[in-house]
């Protein structure tokens, strides 16, 4: 069974969004997890690549972006939600994920726009239909103690 977390940022700052899917790729690394970021586009790629570069400076995210490294780092960055050989997998691109059902963690990262929870909502019903009880983690404030 899948275990689909829907993780709703309330927190308004345009930074907490980020720092927050930034972690959630942190924790993938050290629980050694291969995770399959999914991004809208390759200019989200890019950006979000740049961002996990930098976002701690004492704390250094592992990732790639090409391809051809998939195999040697621990988070790949792509913009294919159909992408398989994936068990985890980061939702940052507001479109569902395919066969959710074979995916051991999926983690949707939403944030306090209107128009983007109404999307996740949407989500969240695709994936029921898939046979999966998705859950909720309201993030109210996203603590970022390195600031």
């Amino acid at each position: 069974m899948s275990a689909v977390i829907f993780h709703l940022i309330d927190d308004t700052d345009p930074e907490a969004y980020w720092f927050y899917a930034a972690e959630l790729c942190a924790q993938a690394v050290v629980d050694e997890r291969m995770t399959y970021v999914v991004c809208a586009n390759h200019a989200h790629v890019e950006s979000f690549d740049e961002y996990l570069w930098g976002y701690r400076p004492d704390a250094f995210v592992p990732h790639t972006a090409d391809p051809e490294d998939v195999e040697h780092a621990p988070l790949f960055l792509g913009i294919d939600p159909a992408a398989g050989g994936f068990a985890s997998v980061i939702n940052l691109s507001g479109v569902p994920i395919e066969r959710v059902a074979e995916r051991e963690q999926l983690d949707e990262v939403v944030d306090a726009q209107p128009a983007n929870r109404d999307a996740a909502r949407a989500r969240w019903r695709d994936y029921q239909a898939a046979g999966v009880k998705p859950q909720h983690r309201q993030i109210v404030q996203v603590a970022r103690d390195s600031e």
